[in-house]
């Protein structure tokens, strides 16, 4: 009975143990920051610090088979970040924003019922940053 309790046991271990090599994260986030507030639902996600420094990464959804655009707004106080969007396995630059710059805008059409995931990378410390994405059908 011991030794058939210890396979079973070893089974369900190595199982899992496959089981969580399985599951791939293709972006992490790090970073620090201060007073910052984040969402992210299905179509939308934002961010808005005080100070960051680091990479985060936001994922948003494609549903259904109608042309959709990434539309974005973004500012920042201090500092220099890059925005990078990833929709079908490729890194794209979204934007790059300096000190006191603002930006406004969207992507080129795209379909797919697919995940898009939003990296945000700033180049030392930033301050005063807001960032939010939309996903819309085109026009």
């Amino acid at each position: 009975m011991k030794k058939f309790v210890g396979v079973i046991i070893a089974t369900m271990a190595l199982v899992l143990c496959f089981a969580l090599s399985a599951c791939e994260v293709k972006y992490a986030s790090h970073y620090s920051s201060t007073f910052m507030t984040t969402t992210n639902t299905q179509e939308e996600a934002s961010v808005t610090f005080d100070s960051f420094s680091g990479t985060y990464v936001m994922k948003l959804k494609n549903t259904g088979d109608e042309e959709t655009v990434l539309s974005y707004n973004a500012s920042l106080g201090e500092g220099s970040i890059k925005v990078y969007y990833d929709f079908n396995d490729e890194k794209l630059t979204l934007l790059e924003i300096g000190a006191g710059g603002s930006k406004e805008g969207k992507t080129e059409a795209f379909t797919g019922n697919k995940t898009i995931y939003v990296i945000i990378e700033s180049d030392g410390k930033c301050t005063d940053g807001s960032f939010s994405f939309t996903l819309n059908k085109a026009e």
